[in-house]
């Protein structure tokens, strides 16, 4: 003969005990795969744009998940203390498109020298920062003679030069500018001679591809990660519980 009984109430016990701490885990759960995504989100940032500033490198983001709301969030910085926020900079490599204006464009607009629809490009004659980025000092200085129309003189000697910016736009046909592409020339003259170079091409759009997949992101960290770290907390939060 054989007798066949349970512990009903240690089972129940335990089974409670894995219910109390089921939103524990997953909060938990929830904010590891939201800093994953975070940061596979900032690998295809770097893997898409050469050289990116610290400002668009370091703005992926992710939130805290609680017991209360069990929710984390992934994405670009969308605020700015002041100009624009990373993700409006860089908006169009999420959802492809047209590209927004930059500030610089805006401004060229704002002179009448950029037409309305077109878009900025830079050329072999602009100087370029650390990260591949437009040298602000020789923006202004485009601006500011482009404003003035006045000419500089740089160097000193045999190697003195005078240089200055002029502007072809789209559809003109003048005789001394007509081979020209539009956009915006620097003229540097020197000892009789006068070369010129472009330091921004004018294109009519600039379309972009969705070459940044958030929601491809999230789905393949989650497909990958989430049992495994899930169990894992689930254990972390038991052995808590039990101390």
């Amino acid at each position: 003969m054989i007798r066949i009984t349970h512990n009903l109430d240690k089972l129940v016990k335990h089974l409670n005990a894995i219910e109390k701490q089921i939103p524990f885990a997953a909060a938990k759960t929830l904010t590891v795969i939201g800093k994953q995504a975070k940061s596979q989100l900032g690998s295809d940032i770097r893997d898409v744009f050469e050289r990116p500033t610290p400002y668009i490198a370091n703005s992926p983001f992710s939130t805290v998940a609680t017991k209360a709301k069990p929710e984390t969030i992934v994405g670009i910085r969308d605020q700015a203390s002041r100009g624009a926020s990373p993700a409006q900079y860089i908006k169009e490599h999420f959802g492809g498109g047209i590209r927004g204006s930059k500030p610089f464009e805006m401004l060229l607009g704002g002179m009448g020298v950029l037409p309305a629809g077109w878009k900025a490009v830079p050329a072999a004659g602009l100087k370029l920062d650390a990260f591949g980025n437009p040298s602000r000092a020789q923006l202004k200085e485009i601006l500011g003679a482009l404003r003035t129309g006045l000419r500089v003189a740089s160097g000193r000697g045999k190697r003195q030069s005078l240089q200055g910016y002029f502007v072809v736009l789209p559809g003109k046909t003048h005789r001394l500018s007509a081979h020209l592409s539009p956009g915006i020339w620097r003229r540097i003259e020197r000892s009789g001679r006068s070369v010129i170079i472009p330091v921004f091409i004018f294109v009519s759009n600039a379309n972009y591809r969705d070459s940044i997949n958030l929601r491809k992101i999230a789905a393949n960290v989650i497909e990958r990660d989430f049992n495994a770290v899930f169990a894992r907390e689930m254990v972390n939060a038991l052995g808590t519980a039990k101390g």
